[in-house]
């Protein structure tokens, strides 16, 4: 008998900075906003996690990993229960990535949500990590379909992005299965163009510093290619609201929230 699941998935920056809480309640709303079922946060301070996301009814289930040393970190919110949980920054196997992992069982499909954040700073360790990243994924048994989202901290035509893809190999490994980017394909079929979530023209974070920087995509969601059926029935760009009394939008980024059907 087919089992078929129903879930709005989320993948949301959320900016640390030291006025980040002058902007929890929006940050808040957002989500709210968006409606998702699962959301990946990225730049999660301990104090934000355990003060406000953690206490949020509308997300009963839900874990948090900070990078050692660190005030921030990952989290995974969630609707349903998470089965497992597995962080990546602490294993040497797993080039420390900035990665973290649960399986969440509804309606008797087990999906794979990965929650990233690669470093902004070198396209070596972006490269290294996406590898070991890859490789645990597919690696993952007794699971369904798979899911790979959060700050890649690139744009489309990043060697990340095209070794997702299957358009080019990183040190000698592919990733195979591929995966598809969500925003791309919800783009294509509707003839609109990519909404940059790292907005340095609209943006008011980056009102008059970034003039010569190219607006990117770097937040984005993937699924991996599947036999079995994924149906996207719409996606959103959300975050993008500046709020008067803070003159800002919620974070420095904007979010993605993608409404997915599994069949399996």
């Amino acid at each position: 008998m087919e089992r078929k699941c129903h879930a709005k998935i989320a993948t949301y920056n959320i900016w640390n900075n030291e006025e980040q809480d002058k902007r929890e309640k929006h940050i808040l709303r957002e989500l709210h906003i968006a409606e998702a079922d699962i959301v990946g946060l990225q730049e999660v301070t301990d104090d934000f996690y355990e003060n406000v996301l953690a206490k949020d009814e509308i997300y009963p289930y839900s874990c948090f990993y900070a990078y050692a040393g660190e005030n921030e970190g990952l989290a995974i919110l969630s609707k349903f229960p998470l089965c497992e949980e597995y962080f990546m920054n602490k294993n040497e196997e797993d080039a420390y990535s900035n990665a973290l992992n649960a399986i969440i069982n509804i309606n008797g499909i087990r999906i794979s949500i990965t929650n990233v954040h690669l470093p902004w700073d070198s396209v070596k360790k972006q490269e290294e990590q996406i590898v070991a990243i890859d490789r645990f994924i597919h690696a993952q048994q007794n699971v369904d379909f798979y899911v790979l989202l959060g700050d890649f901290n690139g744009n489309m035509n990043s060697s990340v992005n095209r070794y997702l893809l299957g358009d080019q190999t990183i040190n000698g490994y592919e990733s195979n299965l591929y995966w598809n980017d969500l925003q791309s394909g919800y783009c294509v079929r509707k003839g609109t163009s990519l909404t940059p979530t790292l907005d340095f023209i609209n943006n008011p974070r980056w009102a008059g510093k970034e003039t010569i920087t190219v607006p990117m995509v770097t937040d984005r969601i993937y699924v991996m290619e599947s036999w079995d059926d994924i149906d996207m029935n719409g996606l959103v760009v959300f975050g993008t609201e500046v709020y008067p009394d803070i003159e800002m939008t919620a974070s420095d980024h904007y979010g993605i929230v993608a409404e997915l059907e599994f069949s399996k």
